[in-house]
């Protein structure tokens, strides 16, 4: 395949991930809690809970506490500062805030979509280019090819985009950072200039990484570390080696004092100790099973044992019959020495949150998974080279890979769609219509939960946030006492909603109408 006909193919398989991207885009129906958190910490408004145990707004005030108003346009410091006070490096919530400065006073769920679909065409195309920069065989195009089409047909691919967080960007810095690696050990006896511009694009990118996700910065680590091996035991461009490693750990001091707020989420925040405490005491073992199990659901459809086994088998083949070029086989160790460390470290740090729990793994999935692709195109192009039939051969051998990724859509193993929020988002829409106020009956220990709803409130007129204790004896106010009817979110017994029943001449009984996650909603009429 010559470099044009390549170049070409690579454009169909961006467009057809833009494509596929779409596609879910236009089903997502809800959003994360943290999705919420996203999309007001970038437009640096006050927090969302209720103001008191007792608290009536309109569901516009509410919208906009999601929007960046039109005077209020690009005000960075504000998001910095709601990063400070949470867990988390500002960068990607700075280009959020961006994006959502261009459309002030709207609300759309693309305003994160389009960012991510960004990034991972980004992330698409550096695979693409740092598997086919590997190079040394007839077939590697189409090995590299494959590995994008697995990319882009991942559910764990789909669900990344979906979710409006930094782990996108994060995937970005992580492959980007693996090409760069890639091109410093094909290009050793480089001249200086061209060294100089790897090391300072490294740099760059490791000041990236750690203001997008603390966690970004470890498949950068271990492969700054393998390089550094590498070159101690071969005694070869050492100079180099310690001078590129220095030039890293700048950038990241660099990083440190430009967000000196990153020391207390690492070392004080509640995260930053929930982090160390596990990496400490936490059974490695039984983390394994929870989290591994996951993966094996979310992202590999069941089949992950097969899956590694056979791509495990064909890296050690492909490093046999790539035993000259040993820039290539380094290239290859290297890469998947990286992985399954920062797969274990994740294992060992992170919170444990059910079928969510895999997001802290996409960032490593989006170069793990096209490598193990690509070894094994690899491997099945090298044992049938020279043989009648190895199209066929080779073409099975694509259409077997891509099984547990093509049964993860069947089985539904794209996340954070939410596609049960579009039936109340439909109600919340009729009764709003019919001049219902919304009820919204917390409790005081998880009153953080009434912001998980907030695209279901925003149609009605009147929002009333009470607490369980002041619903049992509702306060005298004519929006309980003179509505015709009400739709009420409630985080309490069904029992609660005797008294408001009884004060109001107009309601004569309530009935469920959905259970969700978090609030159960019943209508009275």
């Amino acid at each position: 395949m010559t470099k044009k006909v390549f170049y070409r193919c690579c454009i169909i398989l961006v467009l057809a991930h833009l494509f596929i991207l779409g596609i879910y885009g236009t089903r997502k129906q809800g959003f994360h809690e943290d999705e919420y958190y996203s999309y007001w910490s970038s437009t640096g408004k006050v927090a969302l809970e209720p103001r008191s145990v007792f608290d009536v707004r309109t569901g516009y005030e509410i919208q906009r506490q999601f929007t960046v108003r039109s005077g209020e346009r690009f005000r960075f410091l504000e998001v910095i500062q709601n990063q400070e006070e949470d867990v988390h490096p500002p960068l990607y919530y700075l280009v959020l805030n961006v994006v959502m400065s261009l459309l002030p006073e709207h609300f759309y769920k693309w305003f994160g979509l389009s960012l991510n679909m960004l990034c991972s065409c980004v992330i698409l195309w550096s695979v693409l280019f740092m598997l086919y920069s590997l190079g040394g065989q007839k077939y590697h195009a189409w090995a590299a090819l494959s590995a994008g089409l697995v990319y882009i047909l991942a559910p764990s691919t789909i669900s990344n985009v979906m979710l409006t967080r930094m782990y996108t960007m994060s995937a970005m810095w992580t492959v980007l950072y693996a090409f760069l690696m890639a091109r410093v050990v094909r290009d050793e006896g480089c001249g200086r200039k061209r060294f100089a511009i790897y090391t300072a694009l490294g740099t760059l990118l490791c000041f990236l990484a750690f203001m997008t996700h603390y966690f970004c910065l470890l498949v950068p680590f271990f492969l700054t570390l393998c390089y550094c091996v590498s070159s101690l035991v071969t005694r070869k461009g050492t100079g180099r080696m310690f001078l590129y490693g220095i030039c890293m750990c700048c950038g990241v001091a660099l990083a440190v004092c430009l967000y000196p707020a990153s020391l207390e989420h690492i070392f004080h925040g509640y995260r930053g100790e929930g982090a160390i405490s596990s990496l400490i005491g936490a059974n490695f073992k039984e983390l394994s099973a929870m989290f591994l199990n996951v993966l094996d659901e979310s992202v590999f459809s069941g089949m992950m044992r097969p899956v590694l086994l056979l791509s495990a088998a064909a890296f050690l083949f492909c490093c046999l019959k790539r035993g000259r070029d040993k820039m290539v086989v380094y290239c290859m160790a290297s890469m998947h020495i990286s992985c399954i460390a920062t797969v274990c470290f994740l294992i060992k740090t992170s919170l444990f949150l059910g079928d969510v729990s895999c997001r802290y793994f996409y960032p490593v999935l989006a170069l793990f998974l096209p490598l193990q692709v690509y070894f094994l195109c690899r491997a099945a192009v090298e044992l049938t080279l020279g043989k009648r039939g190895r199209r066929i051969i080779c073409i099975a051998a694509v259409l077997l890979i891509c099984t547990p990724f093509l049964a993860g859509h069947i089985q539904k193993k794209v996340l954070f769609l939410y596609p049960e929020n579009a039936e109340r988002k439909e109600d919340a829409c009729c009764y709003a219509a019919k001049h219902y106020p919304l009820i919204v009956v917390y409790s005081r220990k998880t009153r953080y939960y009434s912001w998980f709803i907030a695209d279901q409130v925003w149609p009605f007129e009147y929002v009333i946030y009470s607490d369980y204790d002041h619903m049992i004896e509702p306060p005298e106010n004519p929006l309980l006492t003179e509505s015709k009817g009400f739709l009420v979110y409630m985080d309490a017994p069904a029992e609660t909603l005797d008294a408001l029943t009884a004060a109001n001449p107009h309601v004569s009984g309530y009935s469920l109408q959905n259970k969700g996650r978090f609030f159960d909603i019943y209508l009275l009429e």
